[in-house]
């Protein structure tokens, strides 16, 4: 686990409460709320709450959903949150870095609104690590079982990892609802890339199982899933 990575979480979540409260000061403080800076600061405020409602949601609930139907127990809860994060997170945080640069410029964490910017892309690599890690498991148990054939290998590979499949088991986890988004015009969006955005969420939260409990965690994973789906 990167020390930095961690110890930051720690803090990132509670800040999100502070930076809501000082928005909320500064909305306060405007006489005329019909202001462009008074939409905005709202605009902001509900994003906040969006973000702090998600993640009371997934520690209470997802996280303890997750652990029942696996079996284990997750050393450190917020990469939950983390792994759910999504890119389109991006422009928030930067407008707020940003936003108290000017306003706010003593707010003693003002570098984390810049690291808070980055969480969908660490979200992202986490996934990477994820879909390493799957396939490393899904071959080693199948190595286990005496399958050593590469073109077996491949196609029983294939049945597990690829995204219509990782999909379904973000369904069954409730993953997707849960995630922490921006994206616009969601009824829209491709059902490819719904299959995709669902893929990734499982990715990584086998990214944190990697973390946590290493190859045998995540193949332990993959058992679970199958029991959980006869």
């Amino acid at each position: 686990m990167n020390l930095k990575l961690k110890s930051n979480l720690s803090r990132v979540f509670q800040e999100l409460s502070e930076i809501s409260d000082i928005l909320k000061e500064d909305l306060l403080n405007i006489s005329d709320k019909t202001s462009k800076k008074s939409k905005k600061l709202n605009k902001w405020l509900d994003m906040l709450n969006n973000f702090l409602l998600k993640h009371e949601n997934i520690q209470l609930n997802l996280k303890t959903s997750l652990e029942k139907k696996f079996s284990i127990k997750f050393k450190n809860s917020d990469l939950i949150t983390l792994a759910l994060f999504r890119p389109s997170t991006k422009n928030i945080f930067t407008e707020l870095s940003m936003y108290f640069q000017e306003e706010h410029p003593n707010f003693l964490n003002i570098e984390h609104l810049g690291y808070m910017s980055n969480l969908g892309d660490i979200a992202e690599g986490l996934a990477l690590l994820g879909d390493r890690a799957l396939d490393l498991a899904v071959t080693h148990t199948l190595w286990e079982k005496g399958i050593t054939d590469k073109g077996i290998i491949t196609k029983e590979k294939e049945k597990v990892v690829e995204n219509p499949n990782l999909a379904k088991y973000c369904d069954d986890l409730d993953l997707y609802y849960n995630r922490i988004h921006m994206e616009k015009n969601v009824n829209n969006t491709k059902p490819e890339t719904i299959i995709d955005i669902k893929a990734t969420l499982v990715e990584a939260i086998i990214g944190i199982i990697y973390l946590e409990k290493e190859v045998q965690g995540v193949i332990n994973f993959l058992k679970k899933i199958k029991e959980n789906q006869v």
